[in-house]
């Protein structure tokens, strides 16, 4: 990974924080694929930089076997998650788990 992509720099006590300034409500939910991932990394970018505008918080593994996720996604931004994460070939319809 090149050291100017951005990468996530929110530790527990921030996103505690930034959660108890949010005025609107998330929806926490898991997901997991074991799926074959050619390249880890540009995958890896693109979520990142998607979700991230997003607001996405959690817990994303991705390794070449597939992702494994515990996230949190605004209310507001749930449709436009969804339509990312289905547009992706590996993740197509990818059973969510909502809490």
């Amino acid at each position: 990974m090149s050291e100017n992509f951005p990468y996530n720099k929110l530790n527990r006590e921030a996103g505690e924080k930034k959660l108890a300034e949010e005025n609107f409500k998330r929806i926490t939910l898991s997901f997991y694929k074991y799926v074959i991932i050619k390249n880890t990394s540009a995958l890896r970018n693109e979520l990142f930089l998607i979700w991230d505008k997003l607001d996405v918080l959690g817990r994303i593994y991705l390794a070449e076997e597939g992702i494994n996720a515990q996230i949190s996604v605004p209310e507001h931004h749930f449709s436009d998650f969804k339509t990312h994460i289905n547009s992706i070939t590996y993740f197509k319809n990818i059973p969510f788990k909502i809490a």
